[in-house]
């Protein structure tokens, strides 16, 4: 987190923004105007605001979905690959499910929204209010809040497409695939399959973005395959130790290293010398019960000045083991 730097705190969760993202948002403004004029100024900024609201949104549900579990949510990162929210892992692929599927349902409930919201303003909707490909200009409108509405919904399902089609480890629809791949090959396969997938789908992001001359999206398939790559290297691990060692919201839970010649030495001369003391205290009690039942049997006073010195340094001894 040395790259980024906290905005504010929502529901006792920390939002950070890396600090490329603000470069990011000015140059696509930039670049924007360049192209379109001073006019195009309003609705790149308005767009580029709601497309971090719905990020930001999409993650808050993940951490939701963490709380609905019974796990935490440590904070969520916001950078120009999206967002990153860092919440807790659970090995059970039901409950991953939930954790998952929470952030697209965030996204499609905000398409939702804005579709409701241009019914209620009177804007007819067709299948090109929806098409990804089609003008994201609602036919009609000339004010600024309709037409925020139609990029909105229309950035929403771009969002909840992308996100849940493309099997692009660690997008949600990826982990769904695997927690669903858990629960019927178990989880080492299931990563090494997710893995596969992720790896590939990174490499067919970045040549896209290479044709499209697009620097952030050759920069996201290079990110997917990184982290698919690392997926699929834990499998092997997953399969020996049976539990996942990579939880795909950035942590790595990773298995206690093997032991080596001089380790196990000094762990044979500890537990020599622990097996050591155990028989001496054993000894050092069986001496001790045999005085306290000669005590018993004819008084403190007729034991010898040797047996009292024993009975006193035992005592003393085992008080300062206890």
């Amino acid at each position: 987190m040395n790259w980024s730097f906290k905005l504010f705190t929502i529901f006792g969760i920390p939002v950070r923004m890396h600090w490329t993202l603000p470069l990011f948002m000015a140059g696509e403004i930039l670049s924007s105007m360049n192209v379109h004029g001073g006019d195009a100024l309003k609705y790149t900024a308005g767009a580029m605001v709601l497309l971090w609201v719905q990020v930001l949104t999409h993650e808050l549900g993940h951490c939701w979905g963490a709380w609905r579990v019974g796990e935490h949510a440590e904070q969520i990162l916001l950078w120009p690959l999206g967002g990153l929210a860092y919440v807790g892992h659970t090995e059970d692929p039901g409950r991953d499910w939930i954790i998952t599927i929470a952030g697209p349902a965030v996204t499609i409930l905000w398409g939702f929204v804005s579709a409701g919201a241009l019914l209620a303003m009177g804007y007819a909707l067709s299948w090109d209010a929806l098409n990804p490909f089609g003008s994201w200009w609602p036919a009609g409108a000339v004010d600024y809040v309709p037409v925020m509405l139609a990029i909105n919904l229309k950035m929403s399902v771009v969002l909840a497409a992308f996100n849940l089609l493309v099997p692009a480890f660690p997008l949600d629809g990826c982990r769904l695939m695997m927690a669903w791949l858990t629960l019927r090959m178990g989880r080492g396969p299931a990563m090494r399959i997710t893995g596969i997938l992720g790896v590939i789908s990174g490499i067919v992001i970045a040549l896209l973005g290479f044709y499209k001359s697009s620097f952030l999206t050759v920069l996201m398939g290079i990110w997917v395959a990184i982290q698919s790559a690392t997926l699929y290297g834990q499998a092997a691990q997953a399969t020996e130790y049976g539990e996942s060692t990579y939880s795909g919201r950035g942590y790595v839970i990773r298995p206690e290293p093997k032991e080596g010649f001089f380790q196990r030495r000094r762990r044979l001369k500890r537990e020599r010398a622990l097996a050591r003391r155990d028989e001496e205290e054993a000894e050092l009690r069986r001496r001790v019960d045999e005085l306290l039942d000669k005590v018993n049997r004819v008084g403190m006073a007729n034991l010898s000045p040797s047996e009292r010195k024993a009975l006193e340094d035992a005592s003393s001894r085992l008080r300062r083991g206890s």
